[in-house]
C-alpha cells in the first residue's frame, strides 16, 4: 500500500502573523502558525489555492513598500509548499507585486487559464510529481474566469485569463493518462448546494459542481468561497475547502493500492499558536512597522460607529454606511452613494486610527461613477430588497445572502435617496418609493450613483450596472479615500439620516 498526505490552505488573505489586526492581541490564525504544523516527509505535498498576498493590513502596507523577495514568498518556502494556485484578489496589486510572489517561490505554480503575455512569470497548467513511494501524482491548477470581470484592466493587462472549463478540457487528459492520482486544485466553488442539490448560482463564478461531475478527478481542492468542507465526495471526486484568513487549514491521508485509491480522509485543522520562531523573528520589523501605522491617528468623528448586527442595520439603516457613503460622495461629486459591508467590521469610535479604517473597509476597491436610470435603480434596490425572508414568523435574512457562501457584503445601503421596502409584497416588487430632492423618482430620470468597482462590475446580482454608462473612475483605493477624508476633514459630523423604511407584517 502507498499512501499520500495532503496539506493544503486556501484564501490566507494576507494573514502571516498571529493577529486579526482588529488589536494587537496574539490569535490561532496565520500562515507562521500553519506551516508550524506541517510534517512533510517524501510522500506528503501541500498546496496552497490562492487569494494569499492580499487582504489583511500586513499585504496594504507591504503594496506600498519597497521590497524584491515578497515575505509570504520566503514562509511558503520554509513552510514546505509544492504548488500554488491563483486567486481573483492576487491580482489587486498589480503585475509587479505578483511577480515577486511567483516567482521567489521554490514550488510551482499551476494555473491552466492564467497566460502570462510577457512570459516573466512561472506559471504552468499542470504538473507531475513521483513521491518516495513510487506513487505519481498530477496536480492541475485553474482560477475562476469572473478575474476578467472583476479586476481593474490596468492589473491584468500583461494576462490573459481565458475560460476556465475549457483550459481544464485541453489538459485534463495530458495529465489524466501519466498518473496514478489527479489532484486538481481551483480558486472556486461550488454553484450547487452540496446538501440539497439545488442550483444556487447560474454564473460561471464558481463551477466546482460541473468540474467534479465532468472530469475524473479524485481530489478538487476548492476556494474562493470560505466555506467549511472537510471533505466529501461530490459525484466521485473528493472535494474539500478552507475557511478564510488562515484560521483552519486541511489535512488529508490517501492511501493507493492494486492500481486504485481505496481510501481518502481529511480533516480540518484548528490553527495552534506556535508561529515558526526563525520567519517570525526575520519579518518582525516589517510586522512592527505595520502595527505603528495602524495605530496612527487620523481623525475624529461626533459620534462612535460600532455595527449592530447585519439584519438590525439591514432593516434600520447604518449611520456607519452613511459615512461611508459621504465620504463616496465628497470624493466623487455623485448624486448618490451606494456601499456594502465586509461580513466582518470593527467600526469606529470617536477617534479614528488608521486601523479601525484597514478592520472596517478592508478591501482595495475603487470607486466608479454609473449614470442610472431609474429602471436600473430600482432594479438595484429590489436586489437589496431580496435579503429579507421570513421565517417562523420572524423577519430573517434570505438564504439567497447565506448559501452557499455568506455575503452580506452583496446588500447595499444607499445615501441621498430616500427609499421604501415594503416586505409584505413578493420578491422582485418591494420597492414602492424611490424619492429624490423630495420628489418621487420615474421612469423619465436618472442619477450619477457612485460604488465601488467590484459592484459596478456588476458582480453580487447586480448584472444590470453592466449596461450603464461610465461617468468617472476614481483609481485609488478605498482604504486611501478614507484616510485623506480625514485629512481634508479633521473632524467630522456623521450623516444621520435614515434612507431606508422598511414595512413588514409578522
Amino acid at each position: 500500500m502507498k499512501n499520500l498526505k495532503i496539506y493544503f490552505t486556501s484564501d490566507l488573505h494576507g494573514y502571516v502573523y498571529p493577529t486579526d489586526y482588529v488589536n494587537t492581541e496574539a490569535k490561532s490564525i496565520g500562515l507562521l502558525n500553519i506551516i508550524n504544523q506541517f510534517k512533510k516527509d517524501e510522500n506528503t505535498i501541500i498546496i496552497d489555492c490562492g487569494d494569499t498576498i492580499q487582504g489583511s493590513p500586513f499585504t496594504n502596507y507591504l503594496s506600498n513598500s519597497h521590497f524584491d523577495v515578497h515575505p509570504i514568498a520566503e514562509i511558503m518556502n520554509k513552510g514546505g509548499y509544492d504548488y500554488v494556485t491563483f486567486g481573483n484578489h492576487d491580482f489587486n496589486y498589480g503585475y509587479d507585486y505578483l511577480k515577486k510572489y511567483i516567482n521567489n517561490l521554490q514550488g510551482k505554480c499551476l494555473c491552466t487559464n492564467v497566460i502570462d503575455k510577457t512570459n516573466k512569470i512561472n506559471i504552468l497548467p499542470y504538473d507531475i510529481k513521483t513521491l518516495g513511494n513510487g506513487l505519481k501524482v498530477g496536480v492541475i491548477g485553474f482560477t475562476t474566469d469572473f478575474i476578467n470581470l472583476w479586476e481593474r484592466a490596468e492589473n491584468i493587462s500583461d494576462f490573459e485569463i481565458t475560460d476556465t472549463l475549457s483550459s481544464i478540457k485541453e489538459n485534463f487528459d495530458k495529465i489524466k493518462k501519466d498518473c496514478d492520482i489527479v489532484i486538481g486544485m481551483y480558486h472556486g466553488g461550488f454553484e450547487y448546494d452540496l446538501s440539497s442539490h439545488k442550483q444556487l448560482s447560474t454564473t460561471k463564478e464558481n463551477i466546482a459542481y460541473k468540474i467534479s461531475k465532468d472530469f475524473d478527478f479524485d481530489i478538487l481542492l476548492t476556494g474562493h468561497q470560505h466555506m467549511e468542507i472537510p471533505g466529501e465526495y461530490l459525484h466521485g471526486t473528493y472535494i474539500a475547502q478552507t475557511p478564510h484568513n488562515g484560521s483552519k487549514f486541511l489535512e488529508l491521508n490517501l492511501s493507493f493500492e492494486e492500481g486504485k485509491v481505496c481510501d481518502i480522509s481529511s480533516t480540518l485543522v484548528p490553527v495552534e499558536l506556535n508561529p515558526n520562531k526563525e520567519m517570525y523573528e526575520k519579518f518582525l520589523p516589517l510586522e512592527e512597522d505595520v502595527q505603528k501605522w495602524l495605530d496612527t491617528p487620523v481623525g475624529f468623528l461626533d459620534t462612535p460607529l460600532h455595527p449592530k448586527s447585519h439584519l438590525e442595520m439591514a432593516i434600520n439603516g447604518s449611520h456607519l454606511a452613511n459615512f461611508i457613503n459621504q465620504i463616496e460622495l465628497e470624493e466623487s461629486g455623485a448624486d448618490i452613494a451606494c456601499t456594502s459591508f465586509a461580513n466582518s467590521i470593527k467600526g469606529f469610535d470617536s477617534n479614528v486610527t488608521v486601523r479601525d479604517i484597514m478592520s472596517t473597509y478592508m478591501y482595495p476597491n475603487t470607486l466608479i461613477i454609473l449614470e442610472v436610470t431609474y429602471d436600473i435603480l430600482k432594479l438595484a434596490l429590489e436586489r437589496c430588497a431580496s435579503y429579507f425572508d421570513f421565517k417562523d414568523g420572524n423577519i430573517c435574512i434570505s438564504d439567497l445572502f447565506l448559501k452557499p457562501k455568506v455575503e452580506h457584503y452583496n446588500y447595499d445601503y444607499f445615501s441621498k435617496i430616500y427609499y421604501t421596502f415594503d416586505l409584505n409584497k413578493e420578491v422582485g416588487n418591494r420597492v414602492t418609493s424611490i424619492i429624490y430632492n423630495d420628489k418621487e423618482l420615474s421612469s423619465k430620470d436618472s442619477l450619477k450613483l457612485v460604488m465601488n468597482n467590484y459592484r459596478a462590475s456588476g458582480a453580487g446580482g447586480y448584472e444590470f450596472y453592466g449596461d450603464c454608462k461610465i461617468v468617472k473612475e476614481i483609481v485609488v483605493e478605498m482604504p486611501e479615500v478614507i484616510i485623506n477624508y480625514f485629512r481634508n476633514n479633521s473632524n467630522v459630523v456623521v450623516d444621520k439620516d435614515k434612507y431606508l423604511t422598511v414595512i413588514y407584517k409578522l
